[in-house]
């Protein structure tokens, strides 16, 4: 069984100063079990990419594993060798500086280990899908104590594809700019109130019976193959800390990810959070590694800012 702390897979490591969001730790019980090699890749259009290579220690992580001595790794794009070499042991993510991804490559990833043993994933890399415009509107809210705060209502339209099922995220960054000391620049992620119903309802079309928050995802099963306009709420005490000589803006960020990506993010979050409940059946973690766990999932993103001043 393997167990979550708060995924950050691509805000520090893909989303190259986001990610979004995600890196997650998971427990691993290891009981009479023997240590597993761990994969981790996440191709983006433009970037570079980082693979993740360990053995399962008592917690599946990027921080936590054990070496692997002799490790090879190959990287293929459309079917061509594009990439292999050792992976350094112990290193946490190895950089493939000549590998640069674009939108519809699909991507191959192998280890190869000492006794000849192949561990392996594949997935492809989406294409962004556009935001079109983003509506805001000031409006009172209630909270969960009861008090009222303002919110920026965020009315994100994006136009859903027709004749494939699409994953999404969300995030949502508040970002200050100094017009006098660009060294001071900030960033900070913000947790937004997921309004929209499409945060809400599984593709079956049953309501979670949870409050979990699962960062922002969803799919296009209530509106595919349509425009439509996600709605969210930002609380104004975190976006009106304008300070002279200070630009400040939030950055509105639409993920459209792989399937495997919108499995394994949601999966973890769903097992940490009826792990300790007898009465739920135990959620299996999704992963696409043969011979291995992890995940290889590709993504995209597009961004579109709101100036605050």
């Amino acid at each position: 069984m393997v167990k979550l702390t708060k995924i950050n897979i691509l805000i520090s490591i893909l989303f190259i100063g986001l990610l979004i969001g995600c890196e997650k730790e998971l427990d691993y019980q290891l009981t009479n079990q023997i240590p597993q090699v761990v994969m981790y890749a996440f191709p983006m259009p433009d970037s570079t990419l980082k693979l993740h290579a360990g053995y399962t220690t008592n917690i599946l992580s990027t921080n936590h594993f054990d070496k692997i001595f002799g490790l090879r790794h190959t990287v293929n794009i459309n079917g061509e060798e594009k990439a292999t070499g050792l992976y350094t042991a112990g290193k946490t993510w190895l950089s493939i500086t000549n590998v640069i991804g674009e939108s519809n490559d699909v991507y191959s990833v192998s280890y190869e280990l000492k006794d000849g043993t192949i561990i392996s994933g594949s997935t492809y890399i989406p294409e962004p899908i556009k935001i079109i415009g983003i509506d805001t509107i000031s409006i009172p809210y209630t909270n969960t104590e009861g008090k009222e705060e303002q919110m920026l209502r965020c009315s994100i339209e994006l136009r859903d594809p027709t004749g494939i099922k699409n994953y999404y995220q969300i995030r949502v960054d508040y970002e200050e700019t100094s017009l006098t000391d660009p060294q001071s620049n900030y960033t900070e992620t913000i947790t937004f109130i997921k309004e929209d119903k499409v945060f809400l309802i599984r593709d079956d079309e049953s309501v979670l019976l949870t409050d979990l928050d699962f960062q922002g995802t969803f799919t296009d099963h209530l509106f595919n193959g349509k425009s439509y306009k996600v709605k969210l709420l930002v609380p104004e005490k975190q976006t009106n800390k304008i300070l002279p000589d200070v630009k400040v803006k939030l950055n509105i960020h639409l993920y459209t990810l792989t399937p495997e990506y919108y499995k394994f993010l949601r999966s973890t979050i769903e097992e940490e959070a009826f792990r300790d409940y007898p009465i739920f059946e135990p959620v299996n973690l999704f992963t696409n590694i043969n011979n291995g766990i992890g995940v290889v999932a590709g993504l995209s993103v597009d961004t579109l800012s709101i100036s605050l001043n």
